[in-house]
């Protein structure tokens, strides 16, 4: 159906939200390269950095209207001289990718990051997603964990706890409100992130242009039974910011240690639900070549 695809609520606001979003990839290292892949669900653009070495891809997953921009201060780390990054801008929401089917089911958005995995050539990645690139990234673990190395993430909302009743109120009034009341609310879901002013900017104002001008469509991120969780048995990452205003981070933390053992849990004290860029480009960078390591040598 036509209303489950999403999509700009206008011409004039597809050209203001695609001009944000261009001065937010600005930020972004070079030389950095695109293409478009073909998948069920609808033409999915991906933007790669870095050179081949002997590190397994990383793949990022951004958070909803946040779109590959929100990469920018963390590429560099994550290829690490020694891989490929690519960034996946998401079918169904703002951005150069085009929906053209209906994402319903956590099933159907396994099948979306296959097909996309797939026409890359990867056949080993590591996953990294925030907030709802998060989500994805643990559902794919649970669904279709045949190419992954490893999975990390940090603040995904509703896979670990509940979404806290004033993200929701406050999320519904920033759509109503005034634009100075939405871009409140949204630097404090952010909270202190270590990002340059000028940048944090850039991908400040694209999330609200995005938000103000796009439809978005796909499933809300969905709960994880503890059968789910427990079933990840890929090498497992998973960061937490401290002051989030999306979950209560301690429930999270707890849940997570008890049900996925084998993963490293961390809460960030004093992180919102924005990247601390000093603990994820370390942390994640690491991880992901511990986790090498360890497969490297038949753990």
């Amino acid at each position: 159906m036509a209303t489950q695809i999403g999509s700009f609520t206008s011409g004039e606001a597809r050209t203001r939200v695609l001009a944000a979003y261009d001065r937010a990839m600005a930020f972004w290292p070079e030389p950095r390269d695109e293409q478009d892949v073909e998948t069920a669900f609808g033409v999915t653009r991906v933007y790669g950095y870095g050179a081949e070495g002997d590190g397994i891809p990383v793949v990022l997953l951004h958070g909803q209207s946040a779109g590959p921009t929100e990469w920018a201060p963390h590429v560099a780390a994550l290829a690490d001289g020694r891989r490929r990054v690519f960034a996946v801008d998401r079918v169904g929401e703002p951005g150069y990718s085009t929906q053209t089917a209906p994402v319903r089911t956590p099933d159907d958005m396994a099948a979306w990051l296959e097909e996309v995995l797939a026409g890359l050539g990867l056949e080993r990645v590591h996953l990294v997603g925030h907030s709802y690139g998060g989500w994805v990234a643990l559902n794919h673990a649970v669904r279709a964990p045949g190419r992954i190395a490893s999975v990390a993430v940090y603040d995904p909302p509703r896979a670990l706890a509940s979404l806290k009743a004033g993200f929701v109120f406050g999320a519904i009034a920033s759509f109503v409100g005034p634009e100075g009341f939405r871009y409140r609310w949204f630097t404090e879901l952010i909270g202190p992130t270590g990002v340059p002013a000028e940048e944090a900017e850039a991908q400040t104002r694209f999330s609200l242009e995005a938000m103000r001008g796009f439809r978005i469509r796909l499933l809300p991120p969905q709960p994880m039974s503890d059968e789910e969780l427990t079933g990840i048995t890929v090498p497992a990452l998973v960061l937490l910011g401290g002051e989030s205003r999306v979950h209560d981070a301690r429930r999270a933390e707890e849940r997570a240690r008890h049900l996925m053992p084998g993963a490293h849990v961390e809460v960030v004290p004093g992180a919102g639900h924005g990247i601390p860029v000093k603990v994820f480009n370390e942390r994640v960078p690491e991880f992901v070549r511990e986790a090498e390591d360890k497969q490297g040598a038949g753990a």
